[in-house]
């Protein structure tokens, strides 16, 4: 039902006016450089076996097995999915403190555990021809997090990844050509993708035609030309995540967001991007920002907007059923709730179905 909905996602935003954040880049990475996982996944059978999260950690010698192999588990421990091209953001990860918090997670299927790594999390893009790292962009992430999500990401050229990440990719990584986004913990390796994070919107959001054209030049010839590496820098720039400590009821209407990015001078890129950080909190909005301190009042201005009206809906709710238990006026309560949510349609259809997708878990 959901495919059917998203397939009119363009006359819908065309009717609405609705911005769309894809089209905000005037480089554009190689069509053929997969953006999704399971694309990656089934365009190398050589290395498929890096979106394998369990081989991914045993690789690096930490206690991981399957949740039925937990026995001997020194907890805490920490549980996700197995296979990283079969799921996406961080549905399904959990901290487990203990073996009775496991029971409830034991009859999940393609699950795993692997010792809990207490360190700040970060991230880097590499582009390999042949087995040789010819490229990387290394993504700095805030000691804050949110549930398993960080607050902010900082990108730079400057940035470089540990001696430990750099070692294992030319270990484990020979003959590949094209992008491996890996994802780590101090100097252990998480997750493992063939692609760029966020699809490449970050090398995008560069803005700089030389490094994007290069990387798209290897793409096709399987060979790096571009020797001025200084050509190749970009102007250092933050990605921040808006996080709700509960599920998201109801969307700021997309009219009203663009506003706030304008007058708080964000960068062309931003989108609704929903991604569950526990049992109950989730991430629901994603903008890139030059300037660190402005970035961080934007951030904080959104999520007290979306605080506001999830605790006014739920409010309402409450009171329409006690009116109604009390056989008074309940409709004017629902009215109210029934204009927050037509104003939420103010956003693409392909967003709106995301809210319902990325919440499923907050209630199965």
């Amino acid at each position: 039902m959901i495919k059917s909905i998203k397939k009119y996602d363009k006359q819908y935003t065309d009717f609405l006016r609705i911005f769309n954040p894809y089209s905000s880049f005037p480089y554009k990475l190689h069509p053929d450089i997969p953006k999704f996982d399971i694309v990656a996944y089934n365009q190398n059978p050589n290395h498929q076996f890096v979106y394998d999260k369990l081989f991914v950690a045993t690789s690096q010698t930490m206690a991981a097995g399957t949740l039925q192999d937990a026995k001997e588990a020194q907890y805490p421990i920490f549980i996700k999915p197995r296979y990283g091209h079969k799921t996406a953001s961080s549905k399904d990860c959990y901290k487990i403190a203990s073996p009775e918090e496991l029971k409830p997670f034991l009859n999940k299927k393609e699950m795993m555990w692997s010792e809990f790594v207490n360190a700040k999390e970060s991230m880097t893009d590499f582009f390999l021809i042949n087995g040789e790292i010819v490229y990387q962009v290394t993504y700095i992430y805030s000691e804050k997090q949110n549930g398993f999500a960080d607050d902010w990401k900082f990108i730079s050229p400057d940035n470089e990844p540990p001696p430990e990440i750099v070692e294992w990719v030319n270990r484990y990584m020979v003959g590949y050509t094209g992008p491996v986004n890996v994802q780590y913990r101090s100097t252990k390796i998480i997750e493992v993708g063939l692609r760029f994070a966020r699809s490449g919107i970050y090398l995008e959001s560069t803005h700089n035609e030389k490094l994007i054209s290069t990387i798209n030049r290897a793409w096709e010839t399987k060979t790096w030309t571009y020797k001025n590496e200084s050509d190749l820098r970009f102007k250092p720039y933050y990605s921040f995540k808006c996080w709700s400590a509960f599920p998201i009821l109801c969307l700021l209407p997309q009219h009203f967001v663009d506003m706030v990015m304008k007058y708080n001078g964000c960068m062309p890129f931003y989108e609704y991007y929903f991604e569950p950080t526990g049992k109950r909190s989730i991430i629901f909005f994603q903008f890139l920002h030059e300037d660190f301190e402005k970035g961080m009042k934007t951030k904080k201005q959104l999520e007290t907007y979306m605080y506001i009206l999830s605790i006014s809906i739920m409010v309402l709710i409450l009171v329409s059923i006690y009116l109604l238990l009390m056989k008074k006026n309940y409709e004017y309560a629902l009215y109210i709730v029934f204009f927050f949510f037509l104003l939420g349609l103010d956003n693409s259809l392909d967003v709106l179905c995301n809210q319902i997708t990325h919440q499923k878990q907050f209630v199965l």
